[in-house]
């Protein structure tokens, strides 16, 4: 069982291909996290979805943390109100305010039209 206490609002940044994969982008939200045991839940805050949102289910196992993410772009952005989903890894700072680490997911190589498995880059600040 964790000994770490998450629960709380967080600030999530992650990092992403542009939708023509000419250069990274990043988008952020605050989340709120709810923990049961080694099982973290980080939910976007927030009911208007048009501005996006994101779900990540964690389990912890010492520092770090192993899970899987859900986001709904924004609708008025360049993807449109898409649905992506994927896994990703994170390391949790000695003082448990930071999480850092990379998530994988498929998205659309709209060059080659075809799907590929996309990395990048997360953090998680503590409020």
């Amino acid at each position: 069982m964790s000994k770490l206490d998450l629960s709380g609002s967080w600030l999530f940044r992650h990092w992403y291909p542009s939708s023509d994969d000419s250069k990274e982008e990043s988008v952020e939200y605050t989340m709120d996290a709810h923990q049961e045991g080694d099982h973290v839940t980080l939910e976007s805050k927030g009911t208007d979805h048009k501005e996006g949102y994101v779900f990540v289910r964690l389990t912890i196992d010492g520092l770090v943390a192993t899970g899987s993410w859900h986001e709904n772009a924004r609708m008025d952005g360049p993807f449109g109100g898409a649905m992506y989903s994927g896994a990703g890894q994170l390391i949790i700072s000695k003082d448990k305010r930071h999480m850092e680490g990379m998530w994988a997911g498929a998205g659309m190589d709209h060059k080659a039209n075809n799907p590929r498995i996309y990395t990048g880059r997360w953090k998680f600040t503590k409020l």
